[in-house]
């Protein structure tokens, strides 16, 4: 389960984490159990945002004085 570690932490098992790092957490229940205890939060996939893609300019006409 990935999470996000919010209070530095350590273990024997995981290693060492700091507070904003993102890890799989390979124990669901104690992943949960620190979200839980408030010491890390759940990370959830992002939605996808729509992305703007550029369309092939018309020609445009100008005019020109000489």
């Amino acid at each position: 389960m990935k999470i996000r570690i919010l209070e530095s932490i350590s273990n024997e098992a995981e290693g060492a984490f700091s507070n904003g790092d993102v890890v799989d957490w390979k124990d669901k229940k104690e992943a949960q159990q620190l979200i839980d205890a408030g010491v890390a939060e759940k990370v959830t996939a992002k939605k996808k945002s729509k992305t703007e893609t550029a369309s092939k300019a018309e020609e445009v006409e100008t005019a020109t004085t000489e």
